[in-house]
């Protein structure tokens, strides 16, 4: 659904993209890029294409408009259309974008370039650019802080990340790491943190070092460390495992039969499918059925 504006609402300027009241859009535009009105249609125009517009659509023997003259909105003197552009470059510090030609004061020429030429100016140099990081880097050995926006040496960046913002070093990669994104940036190289030292391991290293030197293992239903001389009570007593008669494993009651078929090759009985060793089942098929 379209938001409900009146005029008194801010657009933006086309030419700067400063936020304008509606109603004063006409004289914004009059006023600070050196737009004129149209005397036959009373239509806006820039400098450059008034002329162009009344010999198109209108007598083609009018009179020449530009040497007419009118008061400039920023000094009130007289002057012709013909000689605003270079009243408003010579008096007021105007300046001609070099892509359209359109005269912009200072405050409003960077505005212009970045919103109608996607341009950005350099701080140290002046120029524009599309892309303004690869600018700083190539010209000017610079990069812009994501963190607090400084502009900083490229081979000083590391330094001012650990120095100013607290950034570690990641140790497979060396890459300036924010300490809040560590465990993100690591499970790139398939690392975890240990849950107790906080070091990271391989994911498939990490239960070797809790083993080793913290005495814990990490159980698979709730991901709980237990002392591992506490492991097996755990599981029976917490998530009502039992125990394997043959090898000792633990196993949830329902996975058991299949730990026992497909680990010691037991067989299921035909009339009632309990899981009996192979050579007990002929005397539990007499004995039971």
């Amino acid at each position: 659904m379209l938001r409900f504006t009146t005029l008194s609402d801010d657009v933006g300027c086309f030419e700067c993209g400063r936020p304008v009241p509606y109603e004063s859009l006409e004289d914004h535009m009059m006023s600070s890029h050196a737009y004129r009105r149209c005397p036959q249609c009373n239509l806006l125009f820039s400098l450059y294409r008034l002329e162009e517009h009344i010999k198109r659509y209108h007598d083609k023997n009018e009179k020449n408009h530009t040497e007419e003259t009118f008061k400039c909105a920023h000094c009130d003197e007289e002057v012709s259309f013909s000689d605003f552009g270079r009243h408003l470059l010579t008096e007021h510090n105007y300046r001609e974008c070099p892509f359209c030609r359109l005269l912009c004061d200072e405050k409003d020429l960077e505005s212009h370039m970045n919103t109608a030429h996607k341009l950005r100016k350099c701080q140290i140099c002046g120029e524009y650019s599309k892309n303004h990081e690869d600018h700083l880097s190539q010209k000017h050995g610079k990069i812009t802080c994501h963190e607090c926006d400084t502009l900083v040496s490229t081979h000083e960046f590391s330094r001012h990340l650990k120095e100013v913002h607290a950034y570690t070093l990641c140790e497979v990669c060396s890459k300036p790491i924010k300490p809040s994104g560590k465990n993100n940036h690591m499970q790139a190289h398939d690392m975890a943190p240990c849950p107790i030292c906080f070091e990271f391991f391989l994911n498939n290293g990490l239960e070797l070092h809790l083993s080793d030197s913290h005495n814990k293992r990490i159980c698979p239903k709730c991901n709980e460390l237990i002392e591992i001389q506490s492991f097996d009570k755990h599981n029976k007593t917490r998530h009502f495992y039992i125990e394997c008669e043959v090898c000792g494993a633990l196993e949830s009651p329902i996975k058991m039969d299949l730990h026992l078929r497909d680990c010691h090759s037991y067989k299921p009985c035909p009339k009632c499918g309990i899981v009996i060793e192979p050579r007990k089942l002929n005397n539990h098929i007499k004995n039971s059925h």
